[in-house]
């Protein structure tokens, strides 16, 4: 594959294989009792779940019509904060510790796919430029990076809840590029989502690479590129039909 001065990965069915379910019933039964037992705040799981969805709903809303953003990114911290019922702020050591016991309540898997400690040593190895750029909350997000051994391994970490943005807006990785003084034409975006990691690539025209770790027949694969409007463009993205990260190393 061609090689680049810089690597920009996306984390989560890139680099980390995890599955949330958020829709468990199971998962909004722990959340009631932790709100009770921790804040005092008295839902049932349905009702806690619904005004969960709809808080995240207002979040997103105001916050678009605030930013102009196509593809806005709340922070959870604020979604929590609002359905404790307290004058406690968003920020506060409480509320941290309650998102994260959402995020580990509803999580069932997350492990490091095979080859990606030997693709980021061997990058590494040779100098390249290691970035990270996520559709995540930050809250979740450098706990299991911390936790999968990842973190040290870049050189910058963006991650959308920080941002107010998240990928596909182009904006969100352009602010990476400026603040580490990257040219676009030295970098390639490596990512498992057409729309979301291609998308951003093409929209700053930058090279990409698609890892195909849910594996995705070629059709849907296809479909997407066209949908994006990249396909036969020069902004093709190399296509890793196994989904393997070592295929990336130059």
């Amino acid at each position: 594959m061609k090689e680049y001065e810089t690597y920009i990965f996306d984390l989560y069915g890139t680099l980390i294989d995890i599955h949330t379910d958020e829709e468990d019933p199971a998962l909004w039964e722990k959340m009631t009792e932790y709100l009770k037992e921790n804040f005092s705040a008295e839902y049932t799981p349905k009702a806690l779940r619904q005004r969960y969805l709809e808080i995240c709903a207002e979040e997103e809303q105001n916050l678009a019509k605030e930013s102009g953003a196509e593809f806005p990114e709340i922070k959870i911290e604020k979604v929590w904060a609002r359905l404790v019922q307290k004058d406690i702020l968003e920020t506060s050591d409480e509320i941290r510790a309650l998102c994260i016991f959402f995020r580990e309540a509803s999580r069932d898997k997350l492990v490091v796919y095979e080859g990606v400690t030997e693709t980021l040593d061997k990058l590494k190895k040779i100098g390249k430029g290691i970035y990270l750029l996520s559709n995540a909350q930050r809250v979740f997000t450098e706990k299991e990076l911390s936790d999968s051994g990842l973190t040290d391994y870049f050189d910058d970490i963006f991650i959308s809840s920080d941002q107010g943005i998240k990928k596909p807006q182009k904006e969100f990785l352009q602010r990476l590029l400026t603040k580490n003084s990257l040219s676009y034409e030295k970098c390639v975006m490596i990512g498992n989502d057409i729309f979301s990691d291609v998308g951003v690539a093409f929209k700053n025209g930058m090279d990409s690479v698609f890892l195909n770790t849910y594996d995705f027949s070629e059709k849907k694969i296809e479909n997407e590129l066209s949908e994006l409007g990249v396909k036969g463009s020069r902004l093709m993205p190399v296509i890793v039909g196994d989904g393997d990260i070592r295929r990336i190393l130059p």
